[in-house]
């Protein structure tokens, strides 16, 4: 690719660029401008994080029956190199499910953590309210 083609291709992309970061301003007012209130769904959170433990629990069961099956795969081909090849991939098998399982543990944890700092901040800013006073006209 030539230089001259390398810089209209770039002159191109950028010219198709729609949107771009700001950081010294809010977003525009209209249509395209997305939602002012941040909303979460407590209901979508939990069957997300109840997805999440039942998606463990059937990694774990899949994992227990590979090993079962790999087991007795190991026991027939006993003496031949297959066996030892069988051994090797099912303790990279194990340490993949283990790691799996660990990541949906993780992925649960944050679900049920974000929906509790919501909800912390929602009371902070419900209290920092309450407490502000407001005086009437008569008394400034």
């Amino acid at each position: 690719m030539a230089w001259d083609e390398w810089e209209l291709l770039k002159a191109d992309a950028l010219a198709r660029r729609e949107t771009g970061m700001r950081l010294n301003s809010v977003a525009p007012e209209g249509p395209a401008s997305g939602a002012q209130d941040l909303k979460t769904d407590d209901q979508g959170s939990k069957a997300a994080a109840e997805a999440l433990v039942d998606l463990h629990r059937q990694t774990g069961q899949v994992g227990a029956y590979a090993e079962e099956s790999t087991g007795t795969a190991v026991r027939e081909f006993s003496g031949w190199q297959t066996s030892d090849g069988l051994k090797d991939a099912h303790t990279e098998w194990a340490l993949q499910v283990k790691n799996l399982q660990n990541l949906l543990d993780k992925d649960r944890s944050s679900l049920v953590k974000a929906n509790k700092h919501f909800q912390y901040v929602d009371h902070e800013v419900r209290g920092n309210a309450a407490a502000v006073r407001i005086t009437p006209k008569s008394d400034i």
